[in-house]
């Protein structure tokens, strides 16, 4: 008689706490053992904008809406662990007392002028593009740190330690310590993408004292215990392990199961990017994509970040009048029989596939006869171009993108991502935690946990890192996510030749849109 083994049920007492430290948003969830969310919450945050093209944030309100957000959970069994992931490339100041001496400098910050960025281009190793794997863009840290240098010196005079993602604060105010991941520590222009550490030659071309700057440390790593105070502050008990985490673009590529090399996924937040997880040797940067370091091992992410995405839908719902949601339905009923107009996303100019921070947004083929729902269908087709713009950077051509963010709560979107690139899309049942479940994903391993549906793509990481194994395991990993909870939508063959004709006039309007900025410059 065979002998059933018994089936351990998961425990509500093994939880994780995650906290995303977004651009709008501190988002807090509990996860239990198998990375089903239990509970979640989200708190506002503000961005100051002091003058045209600067963007703050206080990281004293992060931390405020981390109290809130973790608060708002109502944790009555403590998390055996703590993880955190966020925005990245920002700019944060603390002073020897530990607080922040400035707000933040948030990665869309663009008040260095191209003469200052010039400036200091010319300081830099000839080879610098070559040391940070990626081209000397304007939103690399770097440059930001140099204007604080030029423009408050008595402020740089009192700073004792300089952060770069905005997780990377909230983990300093719990444990004391400065980190930061691989991920995150590529947006700043100063870590040698090959090594993996941060570069003395291009610190020495600035100015910059090594000092200050935070311990690079795998997402896996342990950052610290969390101290009594801020214990206290979030409703927890002293002691709890605090894991260092991954900046948004990693934690995403771990949420959407696409540390597997031959499924790129897609974010559509605030802000939005393609991105696909690679060998170093395949990625061959620098290229016109960002290049980031993997959050732990040793492959890259190759990401093409664009600036509007879901910021476009809500300037659009603020124009018109109308809330979000009902955009979102008006624009699937427009889907039956879609409108002409056209919409280019640039209303703060973009990063991604070219860097212009000049360019601005527009619709084409506007007729009378165009409503708001209309309007908001050519929105969201604009944001299917972007990515296809994008994708066409990366070195891969897929058959499978993964969809992720608020954004992806709209099927239209999908559908017109999935016309338009001619793959598959597939979108999580919830992917507006999507980042978060890629920072449990990370660590879960570490503390003997396994994902449901997700221990074939751990073992396909793992087999990763490690150098060994990565085809065969990277297989079982794809059939573990494409058995798991996910919309998959596929290209419609009779949109196809409407999609290719749509995207070539998106590019051909995207260069005139880039050849009329000086002349529609309002400060001109």
């Amino acid at each position: 008689m065979a002998v059933r083994k018994p089936v351990r049920k998961p425990s509500p007492e093994r939880t994780v706490l995650i906290i995303d430290v977004g651009t709008s948003s501190v988002k807090a969830a509990l996860f239990d053992e198998t990375g089903r969310t239990l509970r979640s919450a989200d708190t506002p945050i503000v961005t100051a904008v002091p003058h045209p093209g600067w963007a703050e944030q206080d990281p004293a309100a992060w931390w405020k809406a981390t109290v809130d957000a973790v608060q708002a959970l109502a944790i009555d069994i403590q998390p055996i662990a703590i993880t955190l992931t966020g925005s990245m490339q920002n700019v944060i100041l603390l002073g020897r007392d530990g607080a922040s001496v400035r707000p933040a400098l948030l990665y869309s910050d663009a008040r260095v002028t191209a003469a200052e960025i010039a400036a200091v281009k010319a300081q830099l190793p000839p080879d610098f593009e070559n040391r940070i794997g990626n081209r000397a863009e304007p939103a690399l840290c770097l440059f930001r740190l140099d204007w604080l240098l030029n423009h408050e010196i008595d402020t740089m005079t009192a700073v004792e330690r300089v952060l770069f993602g905005a997780k990377d604060a909230v983990i300093h105010r719990m444990t004391g310590r400065a980190v930061v991941d691989p991920t995150c520590a590529t947006t700043t222009g100063l870590l040698n993408l090959a090594e993996r550490h941060w570069d003395a030659t291009i610190l020495g071309s600035i100015g910059l004292s090594l000092r200050i700057l935070p311990d690079i440390l795998d997402a896996d790593a342990l950052a610290g215990p969390l101290l009594p105070e801020p214990a206290g502050a979030l409703g927890l008990k002293p002691g709890i392990p605090v894991y260092v985490g991954a900046g948004d673009g990693g934690a995403t590529a771990w949420g959407t199961s696409s540390e597997q090399h031959d499924r790129p996924h897609a974010y559509l937040g605030t802000t939005g990017w393609i991105a696909a997880t690679m060998p170093h040797s395949v990625a061959k940067p620098p290229r016109d994509a960002y290049t980031l370091a993997a959050p732990v091992g040793t492959d890259v992410i190759v990401i093409s970040p664009f600036l509007a995405a879901g910021l476009a839908i809500d300037w659009f719902a603020h124009v018109a009048g109308r809330p979000v949601a009902e955009l979102y339905a008006a624009a699937e009923a427009q889907d039956a029989n879609p409108p002409g107009a056209l919409f280019l996303p640039y209303l703060i100019g973009e990063r991604a596939p070219f860097s212009d921070r000049a360019v601005r947004g527009a619709f084409f083929g506007l007729d009378r006869d165009h409503a708001p729902e209309a309007l908001a269908y050519a929105v969201l087709e604009g944001l299917a171009h972007a990515i296809r713009d994008n994708l066409d950077a990366l070195p891969i051509k897929p058959a499978t993108i993964a969809l992720a963010g608020g954004v992806a709560g709209s099927l239209t979107v999908a559908h017109l991502i999935a016309d338009v690139t001619g793959a598959r899309v597939t979108v999580p049942a919830a992917s507006r935690i999507v980042t978060a479940y890629g920072a449990f994903r990370i660590i879960a391993p570490i503390i003997g946990l396994a994902p449901k549906g997700g221990s074939a793509a751990a073992k396909a990481a793992s087999a990763t890192r490690a150098g060994v194994g990565a085809k065969k395991a990277a297989g079982k990993a794809e059939k573990s996510a494409a058995g798991s909870d996910e919309t998959v939508v596929k290209p419609r063959k009779d949109r196809a030749r409407r999609a290719a004709r749509r995207f070539a006039a998106y590019r051909e309007a995207a260069s005139h849109a880039r050849a009329l900025a000086a002349a529609l410059d309002p400060a001109l």
